[in-house]
């Protein structure tokens, strides 16, 4: 690893005791403890990426989704192929002795074990293109664990956090605004940790609420939340609580996250009750096959991994439309459909449209008058029919 001080690359006894041999300071993280590609230069980069130079405060949580794998993990199988010729070359080393000393006392005991890894090896082999039973697929570190390892460790060693990186435990949320101009509902703890360390709620006059039971009545409503049959769910939730109420749905859809799986964090859950997918059937039925057997085999994509840049972009955009005044309709605005008989209300055919227009003088051409002047306005074109006028 790199010294994140003097910049020295360090090999393992370089750096005992989490310290430098060469400028000897402390350093918070090794990777060969602490876990692969986990050190302090890398925390440092990825919480300036996330935070957008500074400008943006970012979460534990956030920082925690962004050391994860993006889009399906790679696919494991039954067995190995470098663990099969690791076991066929030394069995048939040992083999090959045992046969040359067979008549010796001590070739059956070389014979059996390298026939032993020939069979080990071949079974590797033979197992290296069947799949691996399915598994769920959870976060690298859980909250508690990323804490101890990451956040604690580096308060230790540095005094504080990387400055744009904030405690999603910490973050308290100021006093609610006085005419909140909308509601937004997220239940997750580190997407609002972030609005709120961000002045969301003070930028747009909004209140942030965990749960559908906090929401006060009177309010528009924006549901963000995560591409799992919970979220649409929260969602539909929201929009059957609070009929002729404005309900606008600015969470991360399943759709969004299919059009290209590698760029968002995928995880796992193999143990969702089949109640769950029963009623997002009922629910959400606007859903399409794909995504449906996309959450019958688990997958789901939490809000907080987006990049923090765009989720709050999302977020100031739902703010915009959900308090944008709706828009006038416009009373000269062409009618689709046919046209309907004032008289009798019933579709009307083109040719009584046309009779009735020129009844009433529109569509008409003026007929040249005797001395060669134009006629009134009535009259009917020289070169083509009179369908207005009925017959002599």
């Amino acid at each position: 690893m790199i010294c994140p001080h003097c910049s020295k690359d360090l090999i393992q006894r370089q750096r005992t005791g989490r310290r430098c041999t060469y400028c000897r300071k402390q350093f918070a993280l090794d990777p060969k403890i602490d876990g692969a590609g986990l050190h302090d230069l890398r925390i440092r980069k990825a919480v300036g990426k996330l935070s957008d130079g500074g400008r943006l405060a970012v979460t534990a949580g956030q920082l925690n989704h962004s050391l994860q794998h993006r889009g399906r993990p790679p696919q494991k199988y039954r067995g190995d192929m470098g663990v099969a010729a690791g076991l066929f070359v030394p069995g048939s080393i040992l083999t090959l002795i045992g046969l040359g000393t067979v008549l010796t006392p001590f070739g059956p005991w070389l014979l059996l074990p390298g026939l032993l890894l020939i069979g080990f090896g071949i079974r590797q082999w033979a197992l290296s293109d069947v799949p691996a039973p399915d598994e769920s697929v959870h976060s690298r570190w859980t909250e508690g664990a990323f804490r101890a390892t990451v956040l604690d460790r580096w308060r230790t060693t540095y005094g504080a956090l990387p400055p744009g990186l904030v405690d999603e435990g910490l973050v308290r949320a100021g006093p609610p605004p006085a005419h909140p101009a909308f509601v937004l509902l997220c239940p997750d703890r580190t997407v609002t940790a972030f609005l709120h360390a961000n002045r969301y709620p003070e930028r747009h006059r909004a209140l942030l609420v965990r749960d559908l039971r906090e929401v006060p009545a009177g309010l528009p409503l924006v549901v963000l939340h995560d591409a799992s049959p919970q979220g649409h769910l929260l969602a539909a939730d929201a929009r059957a609580a609070r009929p002729g109420l404005r309900v606008l749905d600015a969470g991360l859809s399943v759709r969004t996250v299919l059009v290209d799986e590698t760029k968002y964090t995928l995880l796992r859950d193999l143990h969702r009750p089949e109640e769950l997918y029963l009623r997002l059937e009922r629910a959400v039925p606007q859903l399409t096959g794909s995504q449906r057997a996309w959450f019958a085999e688990g997958w789901w994509t939490p809000l907080a991994a987006l990049a923090p840049k765009r989720l709050l972009a999302l977020a100031d955009r739902a703010a915009e439309r959900i308090t944008a005044p709706p828009a006038p309709r416009d009373p000269a605005a062409l009618r689709t459909g046919p046209v309907r008989s004032p008289a009798a209300g019933r579709p009307e055919n083109p040719l009584e449209t046309r009779r009735r227009a020129l009844a009433v003088g529109f569509m008409s051409w003026p007929e040249p008058g005797p001395d060669g002047a134009p006629g009134g306005a009535g009259g009917a074109r020289p070169d083509g029919p009179d369908l207005g006028r009925g017959p002599a």
